[in-house]
């Protein structure tokens, strides 16, 4: 299926690229989803046809995720922990259940953020890709002078 490519005249502000993100929406049009399912990338937008696939978040949603889920259940540990009146099991299931619903809500956001930034600043890693190979590739051998 071959889709049809609208053409943007600029990108829209880093704010807007931003909440879209967070949407999960595509960065240039906000209408397509980046994501189909949980957190898989779809190769292109549904709606305006930009290409995503080149668009890698790596590691980068995770340690957002834990960082944004640890400063919330931190905090609940501490009181959770120091209160007498809750019991044990009662702490360790709630504790356990907040973080799993945190992390669940969290994670696809903080990927659909990170896809639209990494389109905003153009950082894809192909620049990257392309002197790697040219370093890889052998150099002739110099020709040695007769003296």
């Amino acid at each position: 299926m071959t889709l049809p490519i609208k053409s943007s005249p600029a990108k829209p502000p880093t704010m807007t690229v931003i909440r879209r993100g967070l949407a999960q929406r595509c960065p240039a049009c906000g209408d397509g989803q980046v994501l189909s399912g949980y957190l898989t990338l779809r190769p292109n937008c549904l709606s305006c046809g930009i290409d995503l696939s080149q668009i890698s978040a790596d590691d980068g949603p995770a340690w957002a995720t834990l960082l944004v889920v640890g400063h919330l259940i931190a905090p609940a540990m501490v009181y959770v922990g120091r209160e007498e009146s809750i019991p044990i099991w009662a702490a360790i299931l709630s504790l356990t259940a907040a973080t799993l619903l945190a992390v669940w809500w969290v994670l696809p956001r903080a990927k659909g953020l990170f896809i639209a930034l990494i389109w905003a600043t153009g950082a894809t890693g192909e620049d990257i890709d392309i002197k790697a190979a040219k370093d890889a590739q052998p150099k002739p051998p110099e020709k040695q002078k007769d003296a």
